[in-house]
């Protein structure tokens, strides 16, 4: 959306809630030569000119598990899934988010909201972290490698949390967060009350009631489904306990679950807990905590599940699901293999691949999923591969922005608005009318000033304070300004209209823009 100033019928940008709309397609008619008045100089030009660029066609559609376009250096290490988002970890030790912001789940003011994002969204202040967990409905809480803890959303941007400094692995629940130490024991708090709208998510949070589970140490993973805690220790048992029920009161102290033996991974779905052998083989506990075998037909290495289905990973790397699906089959993921791991969001679910790739089907109304929904209804059938999230770093300073880098068909739609504030240029946006029809986008930045208008794949490039200020040069763009996410975008080509270096290393999964030396 724009706010139209008819006294010099410029518009300044402001946060669209449900807009998101494509760049059109690239104009048919050819570039007019005779549109080129003056080339300003050769030195000018050289500067001008387009870095050659591959085509890139981003994979959508699963294949086999592995994709050629996926970025070798850099992948994810852990995904996790909520209502209507998704949070991944990075090789690199940061957060990406994609999806849904009502509660702030992307790490940004729960006030920004997309209609739904184009690309993975950094975690803003996050660094260096070695797990994340979320409990669902827009809590999320990561570690970082010092063994501090951070946590974002239900209308919090992301904050440290305090008092904790030895933690190396963490569970966000519905309602409770348990964290693993490095000593084997585990503590718990409540999760803090969502932030109402009209208050500040920088005001100072109160210190969480730390407690620890009493009977606890030698723990290698925990779960939780509802207020049962779950914990597995290194010789293959689970512990259970009640979490607490009221403020001011603690949990119970953890016994061991009898019948269970050599486990080796757990998780609950809703209020029950689903196990792991050494054999491959899942169980379920009954309502008297007896053990029953679960697709016993199939040898497993990982498992998640959500209130509705449960994800069974296979030695062969195969996914199948089971229960309320969130494409109502069950059975074999068709078009997944060599999956490492998987996460049941509420209505979409997400597989990683031994190499870092994410995969997401299932309902994808916020692109959830990872990428466009490709059926009717805002659904996902055949997995989708989730995009790797691009950094952009401008005068060697890395960009926070609340909007993504867009990865297209042709190059990188970069928010161009937040790149000129990091440049110190000035972006306007130019309309007339009473409808406030954009007529067209200017960009300054010294003595250069881009103009560029919608639907075309060219701008034209002037020197400023000159003596002659006609002079001005046209080049060519591989496709015209977008808008993504609310966002006003511009190919990252056109940076270089400036007389800057703009380089996209794709595999780096990094944009740089810098003076030119």
């Amino acid at each position: 959306m724009y706010s139209n100033h008819p006294a010099n019928h410029v518009t300044t940008e402001q946060t669209s809630l449900y807009s998101h709309l494509k760049p059109v397609s690239r104009p048919t008619n050819k570039f007019p030569h005779h549109f080129i008045k003056v080339l300003l100089s050769v030195g000018v030009v050289s500067t001008l000119l387009l870095a050659t660029l591959s085509s890139v066609s981003p994979t959508y559609a699963a294949n086999d598990g592995q994709s050629s376009n996926t970025a070798q250096k850099l992948h994810y290490t852990e995904v996790e899934g909520g209502y209507y988002y998704t949070v991944a970890l990075r090789s690199d030790g940061s957060v990406w988010a994609w999806g849904r912001n009502l509660l702030g789940e992307l790490g940004i003011s729960d006030t920004v909201r997309y209609r739904h994002t184009s690309g993975p969204v950094r975690i803003p202040q996050l660094s260096d972290i070695t797990a994340i967990s979320t409990g669902g409905g827009g809590y999320s809480v990561a570690v970082q490698a010092d063994g501090t803890a951070w946590h974002w959303g239900a209308g919090r941007t992301p904050s440290q949390v305090s008092g904790i400094t030895n933690a190396v692995d963490v569970t966000a629940g519905p309602s409770t967060t348990l964290l693993l130490l490095r000593d084997g024991t585990v503590q718990s708090w409540a999760n803090p009350e969502q932030k109402l709208p009209g208050r500040s998510s920088a005001e100072a949070e109160p210190k969480p009631a730390l407690h620890k589970i009493a009977g606890l140490n030698d723990v290698v993973q925990t779960t939780l489904a509802g207020l049962d805690g779950y914990a597995l220790k290194k010789d293959g048992t689970v512990w259970t306990w009640k979490e607490a029920s009221e403020t001011n009161s603690k949990p119970s102290k953890a016994k061991i679950i009898k019948g269970l033996s050599n486990i080796s991974f757990i998780t609950d779905q809703s209020e029950d807990l689903l196990t792991l052998d050494s054999k491959g083989r899942v169980f379920r506990l009954n309502e008297q905590g007896k053990p029953i075998a679960y697709h016993h037909e199939l040898k497993v290495k990982k498992i998640d599940a959500n209130s509705n289905y449960v994800l069974l990973v296979t030695t062969a790397g195969e996914v199948y699901s089971y229960g309320r699906t969130v494409t109502g089959k069950q059975g074999k993921v068709a078009s997944l293999s060599n999956i490492a791991d998987v996460s049941a969001g509420y209505y979409h679910s997400l597989a990683r691949s031994s190499n870092g790739t994410v995969w997401g089907w299932g309902g994808d109304k916020y692109e959830e999923a990872g990428a466009p929904a490709t059926s009717d209804g805002g659904m996902v059938y055949k997995p989708v591969q989730a995009k790797l999230g691009t950094d952009i770093d401008v005068k060697g300073k890395l960009l926070q922005s609340i909007y993504a880098a867009v990865e297209t068909s042709e190059t990188i739609q970069v928010p161009i608005k937040d790149i000129a504030s990091a440049l110190g240029a000035q972006f306007q946006v130019h309309t007339a009318g009473a409808g406030g029809i954009v007529t067209h986008y200017t960009l300054k930045y010294n003595d250069r000033m881009i103009t560029i208008k919608p639907q075309e794949s060219r701008y034209t490039v002037t020197r400023i304070n000159t003596l002659d200020p006609q002079k001005e040069l046209v080049v060519p763009l591989r496709e015209p300004v977008g808008n993504y996410s609310g966002a006003t975008t511009a190919p990252y080509e056109m940076l270089q209209g400036l007389g800057l270096n703009a380089t996209w290393d794709r595999s780096a999964a990094r944009l740089t823009i810098d003076e030119m030396k």
